[in-house]
């Protein structure tokens, strides 16, 4: 009996590990890169996509060892930037202040997600290819890719 309990919990291991695979596209997660350095272009915010040609970009800065970083960028209508900071899968956004121009409603409405998103973002994922998730406790997502990489 106790044998048919541990294969039971080996299979629903399994299929956890089959379901992050399942995300990543039949990849396992990568979970020790960086986001400092580069510039990355936001290619989805909670599953809804972006609107076309909508200007939404990040730039990580590292700070020194231990310390918090810089993140800025374009959030569609607006620029924003802020403090930052990652290690291993863990990262968090400190405060984040940004410029106040009016745009069409439907791009303030996407910048107020993308915004919303980043602030309460507390993992970061990589996949194979490099490009990244950051992930809120409660389950949004913001998917990011180098902006020098090509779309896919």
């Amino acid at each position: 009996m106790n044998s048919g309990r541990w294969l039971l919990a080996g299979l629903v291991l399994l299929g956890g590990c089959q379901a992050t695979k399942d995300a990543f596209h039949g990849r396992e997660p990568v979970f020790d890169l960086s986001l400092a350095g580069d510039a990355w272009r936001i290619e989805d915010v909670n599953g809804g996509g972006v609107i076309d040609d909508a200007p939404l970009s990040l730039a990580f800065e590292a700070g020194a060892a231990g310390s918090d970083g810089r993140v800025s960028g374009q959030a569609g209508c607006n620029r924003f930037s802020g403090s930052w900071f990652q290690q291993g899968g863990v990262v968090r956004f400190g405060p984040l202040a940004a410029t106040r121009m009016m745009c069409a409603p439907e791009l303030m409405a996407l910048e107020a997600k993308l915004l919303g998103t980043l602030a309460a973002a507390s993992t970061v994922r990589f996949d194979a290819s490099g490009a990244a998730t950051l992930v809120t406790p409660d389950g949004r997502l913001l998917k990011l890719r180098r902006a020098s990489a090509p779309n896919p």
